[in-house]
């Protein structure tokens, strides 16, 4: 075995981490094992794990670092990265919800109305948020690619870009198929339609964890200047609300269903998969559980983000 494939149980790691610790513990692995193949498996799960944290801490992700502008970049990367399951949770809730849209009457008890078009406002709201802060990048992006950088930020852009392409092409054909249906083909009355939903779902999930890590992958080695990075932090913060009212307003329209009109609840798509309920449906239980995960995400950038910014930087933030 060659030290190229020693090298390779690094990868995991960032480059800047390889380019100065790389050798050390290349010759190190060298004088333990024969070959990169004697590797064992325990060992090798300790260096993904080590390189994955370390890949974190370098983002900003973690770690109590004394930058600010880095503990600033981290925060607001992981509110991004905690949208992306809003995107997701979000997604499955309209769709599960439609219905319910185009059939209340006006006997609809005005929580559930509330609940609902709050949480259809709130992610208009972030969608923008979002894409005002890729705005304010897309200057220093333009350097980054006048710099001739774009090889470090090709693949995971690439990705993004098919993945998208792909999933507005299958999403464009389910509509088009779906308007040529009745009402009790579209939920569950034609299986290939179910599954091909099932497949659209899945390719836009895919897509939009594809976008998120090409997001990240360009703000973590664009240069930006202190004042963007504290107006895209003071940004994220606001995110984080719109995240909270998002996830209260959900659960408002859920409770109001499940004391109301269980019976709506009984028709949710996916109801009956694993489980069947006409208080927790599968489909709703999994929004909220991601809206949750992504919160708590958020929270957690936040903490990072007021970190950072300090209690003598509010004044002029």
């Amino acid at each position: 075995m060659t030290i190229q494939n020693y090298e390779q149980l690094l990868r995991w790691y960032p480059p800047q981490w390889r380019d100065r610790y790389g050798g050390e513990m290349t010759a190190l692995l060298e004088d333990t094992y024969s070959t990169a193949s004697d590797v064992p498996l325990g060992q090798r799960v300790g260096l993904v794990r080590s390189g994955l944290a370390e890949r974190a801490r370098s983002t900003g992700l973690v770690g109590s670092y004394q930058d600010r502008d880095v503990r600033l970049r981290g925060g607001s990367l992981l509110v991004l990265c905690a949208w992306a399951f809003f995107i997701v949770a979000g997604a499955m809730f309209v769709k599960d919800a439609d219905r319910w849209s185009v059939s209340r009457s006006h006997a609809v008890h005005w929580v559930a109305a509330a609940g609902f078009n709050v949480v259809g406002v709130t992610l208009v709201i972030g969608c923008l948020a979002v894409l005002l802060a890729a705005l304010i990048v897309l200057p220093a992006f333009v350097r980054f690619l006048r710099a001739g950088r774009w090889h470090e930020v090709a693949r995971p852009v690439v990705v993004a870009v098919v993945s998208v392409a792909v999933s507005a092409l299958l999403l464009a054909i389910l509509v088009a198929w779906a308007h040529s249906l009745v009402g009790n083909d579209r939920n569950g009355g034609l299986p290939i339609y179910g599954w091909f939903f099932v497949l659209v779902s899945l390719v836009f999930f895919a897509a939009v964890a594809c976008g998120t890590t090409a997001a990240v992958s360009v703000a973590r080695r664009v240069e930006l200047t202190r004042p963007t990075l504290r107006a895209l932090g003071v940004m994220a913060i606001g995110l984080v609300g719109v995240m909270a009212l998002t996830l209260v307003s959900l659960v408002a329209w859920w409770a109001s269903e499940a004391a109301h009109a269980p019976g709506f609840l009984a028709q949710t798509i996916g109801n009956g998969v694993p489980f069947t309920s006409n208080v927790v449906p599968p489909t709703l239980l999994a929004s909220g559980l991601l809206m949750t995960v992504g919160l708590a995400f958020g929270v957690a950038g936040l903490v990072r983000i007021v970190g950072a910014l300090g209690p003598e930087e509010y004044a002029t933030a």
